[in-house]
């Protein structure tokens, strides 16, 4: 072969050579930002996962406290029923004497 056609060789190979490391530069850099995007992904999980808990124990609390609640309201109406009641027995025991 001529040295002619062998320099076009060698610079088409030089050429191939500077594609090639191209290549493997922005796959390093597609490798690193895929990483990124995973890590950072995982810490988002990480997050929703404990955030999760937190809202499961607001509704624990708050079902916790709506029955507290339930149970003292219907405390209030029993009370409020025995009052009522006596209040009446009372009106009726000062008609009595008012009567006499």
């Amino acid at each position: 072969m001529s040295d002619h056609i062998l320099n076009q060789i060698l610079e088409e190979l030089k050429t191939m050579n500077t594609r090639i490391g191209n290549l493997e530069s922005g796959q390093s850099e597609l490798h690193q930002i895929t990483r990124a995007i995973r890590d950072r992904q995982e810490e988002n999980d990480a997050k929703l996962e404990a955030l999760s808990m937190d809202v499961n124990k607001i509704h624990g609390n708050t079902v916790r406290i709506e029955q507290k609640l339930d149970d003292n309201i219907n405390d209030i109406r029993g009370d409020i029923r025995y009052l009522s009641h006596r209040v009446v027995a009372l009106e009726m025991e000062v008609d009595k004497l008012k009567n006499r």
